[in-house]
């Protein structure tokens, strides 16, 4: 019984590259289909939901997206929300970006002004280009000129690098 036990683990424990493998695969070409016809989008969905529910950020960040913009799906801002608050969590800029946006606006779930700002400046924080350009319009509203001048540049700065050398 012992050696059916090893056995089982060491076919289960071999196994687990490839699956890694296959998830890599599938996520590679789930990428590609977003960028072509719209056959391809719901297995697209599929594959980022499948890696979301496993916590892949990224695969949160895009399934979000894709549900909020009903490609692959019916658009639902409210599922569009719980997997962007999930990438946003997991750490991706882009989708605290987006979140703060929703929440500010009240799509998907009630208007959350204080997650929203927070949010905002998480992603400000880590050098999102738009988050940085809101936050300087946001402080130009209230009369902070500086305040303002001092995001626009770190958004340049940011916008630099992202265009690479």
């Amino acid at each position: 019984m012992k050696r059916h036990a090893f056995a089982l683990a060491g076919i289960l424990f071999a196994a687990a590259p490839s699956f890694a493998t296959d998830l890599a695969a599938d996520l590679a070409a789930a990428r590609l289909a977003l960028h072509g016809p719209a056959s391809g989008w719901p297995p697209a969905l599929a594959a980022f939901s499948a890696a979301a529910r496993e916590g892949d950020a990224d695969a949160a960040y895009r399934a979000g997206l894709m549900v909020r913009n009903g490609k692959g799906t019916a658009p639902d801002s409210a599922a569009a929300r719980r997997w962007l608050e999930q990438a946003a969590s997991g750490g991706i800029p882009e989708a605290m970006f987006v979140l703060a946006n929703l929440q500010a606006e009240g799509e998907g779930g009630a208007v959350d002004l204080v997650a929203a700002r927070a949010w905002l400046e998480r992603a400000a924080g880590l050098g999102h280009p738009a988050a940085l350009q809101q936050l300087a319009e946001l402080a130009r509203r209230r009369g902070d000129g500086e305040q303002a001048n001092a995001l626009l540049k770190e958004a340049a700065h940011a916008l630099k690098h992202q265009a690479g050398p």
